[in-house]
């Protein structure tokens, strides 16, 4: 493939995080936009000027009329995600799609279904895998220098209440969800992954704060084999974000830490084992984007880093921490397949 024709779908903020990864690699053109609000596409356009010159559509159907395409990147609105990322798939296309990949287990497992028969590169934006600390931790919990892991507890906190007002992140229909679904999405991949088990059943409690969806979430989650997991999910943050990992194995700890203030730069890393507590500085090595890493497995540079089957266990456990809010008990978590587990 000389070059990959990408259109991206949604024109809202992370657009433009996407669009400049994109313009980063060689071989990638940006074919066509798709947008419906013409002052999100405009800001788009003020925010990467190299786009001006790009067609845009008011509908993802117009685009596909009116453009050749080998990938598009879907950035729409959550509840959307699932039936446009089927029609892509469905077409031809190679799919990143922003995260949560669908808003419920049933839909997140027919679109790995749908991916896995077609034989396209579909992966779900969760770029933690693509984060070099996060990278360390994995590949520690792997390679057993921790042991057993017998607990792990995770944090995800934004003003994401005030951020959101007004917008469609707060209408359940078009967002699934709230904090929790959103930007928490994150770190219930982070859980799953660096457990590398199959959670069974979660106990959860979650605060609306007077808003129609969940802000404050807090889940007890068991894990097969016996792992403990705890999740906190604050969307009422008194600061810009907050995002913390602590696991505890039988022969090691692991904690990482981001600045409040300034989320994006590197975090705080520890490992402590054997009476020592190191800061690691030789990092693995990692594609600067998620976008990149999407690329290179489309191209087969790389393997998929995060493939639908990841999203459908993160659509399962989401579900069950609503459904154990709701009922005020333990709810059990479907058995584990293949499908879910993940790279």
């Amino acid at each position: 493939m000389e070059r990959l024709r990408v259109g991206i779908v949604g024109c809202g903020l992370v657009a433009a995080y996407h669009a400049r990864n994109l313009l980063s690699i060689e071989g990638v053109e940006i074919v066509g936009l798709v947008e419906p609000i013409e002052q999100s596409l405009a800001a788009l356009r003020r925010s990467v000027p190299s786009l001006a010159g790009v067609p845009a559509f008011a509908s993802v159907e117009e685009m596909y009329d009116a453009v050749a395409l080998d990938a598009v990147e879907i950035n729409t609105p959550h509840a959307l995600h699932h039936p446009q990322a089927l029609d892509a798939l469905g077409r031809g296309l190679h799919v990143l799609c922003e995260k949560p990949l669908a808003c419920s287990g049933a839909q997140a497992r027919e679109l790995a279904e749908r991916a896995a028969a077609s034989g396209l590169t579909a992966t779900v934006s969760y770029q933690r895998r693509v984060d070099p600390a996060y990278r360390y931790l994995r590949r520690v919990i792997e390679d057993g220098e921790i042991g057993e892991i017998q607990t792990i507890a995770v944090t995800c906190g934004q003003n994401w209440r005030s951020l959101t007002v007004g917008s469609w992140r707060q209408e359940p229909s078009l967002s699934g969800g709230g904090m929790l679904m959103d930007s928490s999405s994150h770190l219930v991949d982070v859980l799953l992954w660096l457990v590398g088990r199959p959670a069974t059943a979660v106990s959860a409690t979650v605060d609306e704060v007077g808003t129609p969806v969940d802000i404050n979430a807090t889940a007890l989650v068991r894990f097969e084999g016996g792992a403990q997991g705890q999740l906190t999910s604050i969307g009422n943050l008194a600061a810009r974000w907050i995002e913390t990992v602590l696991v505890s194995g039988t022969d090691g700890t692991l904690s990482y830490e981001t600045e409040p203030q300034h989320p994006w730069r590197t975090g705080r890393l520890h490992h402590y084992q054997n009476g020592s507590v190191v800061q690691p500085l030789d990092l693995p090595e990692a594609p600067p984007s998620m976008d990149a890493a999407w690329v290179a497995a489309i191209t087969g540079g790389a393997p998929n880093p995060a493939p639908p089957e990841v999203a459908v266990r993160v659509a399962e456990l989401t579900d069950g921490i609503y459904r154990a809010a709701k009922n005020r008990d333990w709810t059990d978590l479907a058995p584990a397949t293949s499908v879910g587990l993940g790279a």
